[in-house]
């Protein structure tokens, strides 16, 4: 993959991906563009070959919660054939930091089944 911008965080495990995805055969040559984005901006471009290679690419993108667009005007897909948008980071924060969470109630009393019997 070529790098137009920084990467986001975790970025090395995707470009494995890629690499790999490079090395499965091909019956035919496709040459599919595909885009990753963060935040809106475009930040990698890379060209795979085939049906194998996007699909392996593809599915390991979306184990890791990147969303996939297919379909789009070129603008809006930085003239890519497929385009990637990295997931946002979500951090839960309390709004009282002095919150104290508390203990796990027991909904149903454990119950030993020797013990009845």
């Amino acid at each position: 993959m070529e790098l137009l911008l920084d990467p986001p965080p975790a970025y090395e495990g995707i470009a494995k991906a890629f690499a790999m995805a490079k090395h499965l055969p091909t019956t035919h040559r496709h040459n599919v563009q595909v885009g990753l984005t963060d935040g809106g901006a475009l930040f990698a471009r890379g060209t795979l070959d085939g049906y194998r290679q996007v699909s392996f690419f593809a599915e390991h993108l979306r184990e890791l919660g990147w969303q996939e667009h297919l379909l789009g005007g070129s603008a809006e897909m930085f003239d890519c054939d497929m385009l990637f948008s990295a997931p946002e980071q979500v951090f839960q924060r309390d709004d009282d930091p002095s919150f104290i969470r508390r203990p796990a109630m027991e909904l149903w009393p454990a119950r030993s089944s020797h013990a009845e019997r």
